[in-house]
Parts: C-alpha cells; structure tokens; sequence
C-alpha cells in the first residue's frame, strides 16, 4: 500500500526519542521494480474479454499492447500482477501518440492498475503500455494479466444461450425457447413487444450491457432493446428499430413517458437495410447518467434520476400492432460488465461492529469474512481503562500484559482519548515489542507503533534495533483537534499489519517484526500538558 509518507511535526518526536533515528527528510516505502521478458513474442493485439499474459523485469520494464477502436466508446483496462512483487503503470496511447490516461494504483489499497469507462478521442488503432513503477529505474519484477473490457473493469456476466445454459423466461415465468444456441424472442399474437428476463436476475446500478441480435424470419418492422433498472413497474427502456431509429423511455404505474423521442442515425439506418446485419446493442449506466451504443457508435446520452437504485435487466422485441410481418429476434453473447473500483480482496474495508463494547463481535466479524481463525474462544487480555500523562516533549510508552505475554499473529483494540492543551500530540498501540534481554528501560528496541495525532493524522511506525525500517502517515479531517472517542484496531498477522481508525480501514503495512509484546504509546511533540486515556483494551490471538 502506498501511502503520503510522515509530514506532521510529531513525527519528529517518534523519530527522534521512540527509535533514536536522526530525521533525513521523507521516507518513501519500496515500490515496484524490475521485470521479465515478454508473454508471447508473437501478436500483442488485444480482444474485448480476452486476458492476455506478460512479464516485467530489467531485460523488458514496459511492453506494448494494441486494439482497434471507435470515438466516444468506453472502455475498461486491468493490469493484475499473478506472479513476483510487479508494480504495474498503466499507460493508454492514442492513435495521435498522445497519453489518453494514465493509472499506478487502482487505490491505495493495491498496486493492480486499470481504468475504468474511459471515453476514447478518436478512431484507430491505441496502444496500452505496462510498465513498472520508475520503468528504467524500478526494482520490481514479475508476471501480469492484462484485460481489455467495455464498460467497466468487472466482467459481471456472461450468456451465450448454450443447450446448458438456464432458460430465460417471460415476466409470466414462461422459459423462451433457443434457436441453434441463441435465444429466439418473438412477441405474442395480440402483443407488440415481448420481454426475457434472465434465470440470475440481479440488481444493478452501475454496469455496461450489451446483447448482439439479428433478425429471424420476415423482415418487416422491428423493435431490439434493453430494459434495465427494472424494480416492480419501474424501468428504463431503450430501443432500436430497423427504421434507423432510437428512443429512450422510463416506465412505471401511470405508463411510459418518453426522455428521448425517437432519434435517425446514420449507423442505425445502415443497418435496418441490411437483412443480414447483427445489431449489437448497448447501455452503460452510471449514477443518473446512461450512454447508448449500437455496434461500438455513440447513439446519445441522457440524465435522469427517478429510478437510482438498482434494478433488474430484460431483453426487448417488438413490432407494430397488426403488422402481417413478424420478424424473431435472436439474441446472443449478452455480456454484463460492473464498476470493479478495487481488486482488493483482503480484510474488509469497512468493519459493521467497530464501535461494539464486546471484541467478540469484531472477532466474529472478520472471522465470518473468512479473514481470521481466532485461536482461543475468549480475548487473552482486557483493561477497562488506562492512562498516560506526561507535560515535556517525550514519548511515553508502556507496555501492557504479563512478560510472558508474547503474540505474533492477533488483533489489538480499544478506545482512546487525547485530553492536551498542545497541538501536535498522538497516542497508539504498540506491537511485537522486543528487546535483546526483555527489559522494558532498553534502547534500541523494536517495535511497531500505530497511533492517531491531534493534527489530524494517522500512521504507522517501526523500528529494528533502534532503525526506521517502515513509517507511513495519512490526514484524516474528522480527527483534527482534540480527539474525544477514537476507536483503532489493528490487525497484525504474518508478514502484515492492518490498522483501522473507527472501523475504517486506513492502511496496510509489510511487516517483517517477530513475536513480541503489546502496549501503549503517548507522543508529545512539544512541552504540553497531556494525557491520553485508552479504555477497553483488548488482545485475541488469532490462527
């Protein structure tokens, strides 16, 4: 996780009275670096859905990947690292030479890259570039999965209509039969549409739909669309014809009001006099903003907010009322993209029963997350309240617990309270506290410190016999002044410590400390009057 390193004048204090280390200036953590050779040496053009292999190292820091694209469409690019401690950089090149966008991180949470429903300049041929962090000069190496997405990052669904796939259905619960593997939507007699509904339906907001059709049977007049957001007798709904037409309606109990009339375009027209045409229909749906395609065109955009929540999805065939000619539609290769956002996949982001007076609930929280085993059925320690005051500018620390109280892998909470007339003070927890004899009054201890700050910060550090081996600090605007009630946890586990500030997850560090003891830190950066108040306290061991 890469975070804005120390900036708050407390750190001062930890640096120069918790670990004895001369301050130099900023510290920045490792980042990625290195590489290795190239995936396949052969065709390095990109297909929608279709992951492609690579390697990053010294010999090759950046390799190039291209794909053929249309003005205004969107677009989704994931660089995942599978292999080594690769620190990929995504780069988008136009067809011009000129960087459409550029990612490091998705969040600052992982170091994957990617971009998500970017909208294109220009026709042509563009160039994705990865590369490590510094290229050249990096220090990461390792193997990548590069996707190439519409829509969004997150590839949500997929239906190919196959023998095995189940059925579709009509809003009646009718399954709609196949034709060669494609699903045949033909209205009714007495109807001049007809609705399937997926065998998953599901609630979406923010996704990208596309479906490809074509016509079956006579070639009359015909309706192709997309219902989304579909919640009781409320929907969106977007159609095509075979007129060259388009139009976007919302539904609900008192009928259908039209948001966009029925609109000529070029492509569309193109397409209706083409008997043989597939027509691959689509919508991206992103807060109350839609955006409709046909084959990769931009057809329009619209706002509306009356339905935000999300909703079901459904295809659409229709016809005039009476028509003689009575065209199927046969639908295929319906795909669903939705926002991905993170590909974090660790302890959870946010934590329901943070603020709870019983750890359990914490425990059984991530332990349902499938994040932690605790390894006793009841906390090994707890204290209902303790207190450190001091008035000079030093660092108090004090451990808590029995000397035979050692833990490697646990989770340490509790409630602290900073009462100080100073303006830069801090209290923590500290973690894998060891010294070479045990004592407590040693220098060149190690340890690891999280702690808040009345600065408004928050962070990590740790030191190995007396040296700075990893700091990270972040500002946090709610925590700036006195800090009444502040809930922090720490998960320390392996070769990680994950901190949360009221059950937020604020950061994720690399640790590299050994088993050792538990305690409190008070950080005073000048000489003030202060105290800090930590209640409920608590350790649980865990797997």
């Amino acid at each position: 996780m890469h975070k804005r390193q120390f900036t708050s004048p407390i750190i001062l204090i930890i640096l120069l009275t918790l670990i004895a280390l001369a301050w130099t200036g900023p510290h920045h953590p490792a980042r990625a670096q290195d590489g290795n050779g190239s995936g396949d040496p052969g065709d390095h053009t990109l297909a929608y859905f279709v992951p492609v292999e690579g390697v990053i190292n010294d010999d090759t820091p950046a390799e190039d990947w291209t794909f053929t694209a249309r003005a205004d469409q969107l677009v989704a690019l994931l660089v995942i690292t599978t292999g080594g401690d690769l620190d990929p950089v995504l780069d988008l090149i136009g067809p011009d030479g000129v960087i459409v966008a550029r990612n490091d991180d998705l969040d600052s949470l992982v170091r994957d890259a990617g971009l998500e429903a970017l909208r294109l300049p220009l026709d042509g041929v563009y160039t994705v570039r990865v590369k490590r962090y510094q290229e050249t000069g990096g220090a990461t190496a390792g193997r990548y999965r590069l996707t190439l997405l519409p829509g969004f990052a997150r590839f949500a669904r997929e239906y190919r209509f196959g023998d095995s796939d189940a059925l579709w259905t009509t809003p009646g619960g009718d399954p709609i039969p196949l034709y060669q593997d494609q699903l045949q939507l033909r209205p009714p007699e007495g109807a001049d549409e007809a609705l399937a509904l997926p065998p998953d339906p599901a609630a979406l907001d923010e996704f990208y739909m596309q479906a490809d059709a074509r016509l079956f049977g006579s070639t009359g007049y015909t309706e192709i669309g997309l219902v989304f957001r579909a919640q009781e007798d409320q929907a969106y709904r977007f159609r095509i014809n075979t007129q060259g037409e388009w139009t976007v309606e919302y539904q609900d109990a008192f009928g259908r009001f039209t948001l966009r009339s029925w609109t000529w375009n070029v492509v569309l027209a193109e397409l209706g006099g083409d008997p043989n045409a597939v027509w691959q229909i689509a919508v991206l749906a992103r807060g109350d903003d839609f955006t409709f395609f046909v084959n990769g065109v931009l057809l329009g955009t619209l706002t509306d907010n009356r339905l935000p929540e999300p909703g079901g999805i459904s295809l659409l065939a229709g016809w005039r009322s009476g028509q003689a000619n009575r065209p199927a539609v046969l639908f295929d290769d319906a795909r669903i993209t939705t926002r991905l956002g993170t590909t974090y996949a660790g302890m959870p982001l946010a934590l329901a029963a943070w603020d709870s007076a019983d750890p359990m609930d914490i425990v059984q929280e991530l332990a349902d997350a499938g994040q932690i085993v605790p390894a006793t059925p009841l906390h090994d320690l707890f204290l209902f309240e303790k207190n450190v005051t001091a008035e000079n500018q030093e660092t108090v620390l004090e451990l808590i617990g029995s000397e035979q109280a050692v833990y490697g892998d646990f989770l340490f909470g509790g409630r602290i309270a900073i009462l100080t007339n100073g303006e830069n003070n801090g209290c923590g927890l500290v973690y894998r506290w060891q010294t070479a004899d045990g004592t407590e009054d040693q220098d060149g201890y190690t340890l690891g410190l999280a702690f808040v700050d009345t600065a408004g910060g928050y962070g990590v550090a740790q030191s190995q016999d007396g040296d700075l081996i990893g700091n990270a600090y972040d500002l946090d605007p709610a925590l700036v002044g006195e800090i009444a009630t502040v809930r922090l946890l720490i998960a320390v586990r392996g070769d990680t410590v994950v901190y949360y500030v009221n059950g937020a997850l604020v950061m994720q560090e690399a640790l590299t400390l050994e088993p050792g003891r538990v305690g409190v830190a008070l950080l005073n950066y000048a000489a003030s009057d202060t105290t800090c108040l930590w209640t409920d306290l608590w350790v649980w061991p865990v797997e």
